[in-house]
């Protein structure tokens, strides 16, 4: 993806772009008290009450596609959504997101998506429309109330802020939503990243990987958390190799940012162990990587992650839950992340090759 990304719009089909930021209870009072004032943009401001309903076979065949299936209520209004898989970025989100308005005065049914008015090529070619829509089922449910802020900046750039905070629930079970999502509705994925940064330097917060539907699995079918996965390590020695070896990284962060929100749902030794490891790796291949590759960028962030580094390894000689939580959402640590999400996406050592 360029610096200079457009979102595309053809018939109902939208191309997402967005970040999430985990947070707390407090985050609606700080966007309004302290956030807005130093955005240099004009916005507009809505509230909504949502409910949404989410479905897939018995066998979740939408989830093995990385399929998301709802319907949305706000205020008696509906819409039916099928996002599909796209690639994520160390949080940062980008898939295909189709949506058609539902409307029960023309009989269309409310309580069950029906699955062809949506165009038939946003459907990988494995999935028997017609068959799934026999077999689709309601899984969980989500609520929440949604605070609206959408941002213009001078420059042309439009980005949607999102504050969310209710709960998911399956049957007797719940988890809670207290998370901001940045939204690029047009320009440049700089100005998600600028408010981004923005939001962490006012509050605790972490990076999300988690969609919320992705919290409605785990919580309908209790999924085990996901092995790390160990990468040999190939030098870049082309462009091509490069590209290579940014997915590489890319793989590294994912694993960061997936035992960091493990760990803090269940701490053990282990995990902060296994943090440390892919610290390590990352801190090395860094180094390998700013060596073939000279980019002032790199190098800033490779000095923040031996800090984070160091940092680590304190917390874990205290073996103290408290503060492994503490160092997690730390401004800083946020910080790097977003700083190294958009390394990669905006690759200044480009210009270099």
């Amino acid at each position: 993806m360029s610096k200079r990304t457009l979102i595309s719009r053809k018939g109902f089909m939208e191309y997402e772009i967005e970040l999430k930021l985990l947070t707390n209870e407090q985050a609606g009072e700080i966007i309004e008290t302290k956030l807005l004032s130093q955005l240099n943009a004009s916005v507009t401001q809505e509230t909504q009450i949502l409910t949404n309903h989410y479905f897939d076979t018995p066998d979740r065949t939408l989830r093995h596609h990385d399929i998301g299936l709802r319907i949305r209520g706000n205020n008696l209004k509906y819409e039916q959504t099928l996002k599909t898989a796209g690639k994520s970025i160390g949080g940062l989100h980008q898939r295909p997101e189709y949506n058609v308005q539902l409307d029960e005065s023309k009989e269309q049914n409310i309580s069950v998506p029906k699955l062809r008015l949506f165009p038939l090529s946003a459907w990988p070619k494995t999935i028997d429309v017609e068959e799934l829509q026999a077999k689709i089922e309601t899984l969980f449910t989500t609520h929440f109330k949604r605070q609206i802020y959408l941002l213009t900046f001078p420059g042309g750039d439009i980005v949607e802020l999102v504050w969310d905070l209710g709960e998911v629930t399956s049957g007797n079970k719940s988890v809670p939503i207290c998370e901001i999502e940045l939204e690029l509705k047009k320009g440049s994925t700089e100005a998600l990243f600028k408010i981004a940064k923005c939001i962490v330097s006012l509050l605790p917060t972490t990076i999300g990987i988690d969609s919320k539907a992705a919290l409605g699995y785990k919580l309908c079918d209790g999924l085990p958390v996901k092995k790390c996965e160990q990468y040999q390590q190939n030098l870049p020695k082309t462009e091509t190799e490069v590209e290579k070896f940014v997915s590489f990284l890319t793989l590294r962060l994912q694993d960061f940012q997936m035992l960091s929100a493990e760990i803090r749902r269940h701490y053990s030794v282990e995990l902060a162990a296994n943090i440390n490891q892919v610290l390590i790796a990352l801190v090395d291949d860094l180094d390998v990587f700013s060596h073939h590759f000279p980019c002032p960028p790199v190098n800033i962030i490779h000095v923040k992650l031996k800090t984070l580094v160091d940092d680590w390894a304190l917390v874990m000689q205290q073996n103290d839950k408290n503060s492994i939580y503490n160092l997690l959402v730390k401004a800083q640590t946020t910080q790097l992340q977003l700083d190294l999400v958009q390394c990669l996406v905006e690759q200044p050592w480009s210009s270099n090759l």
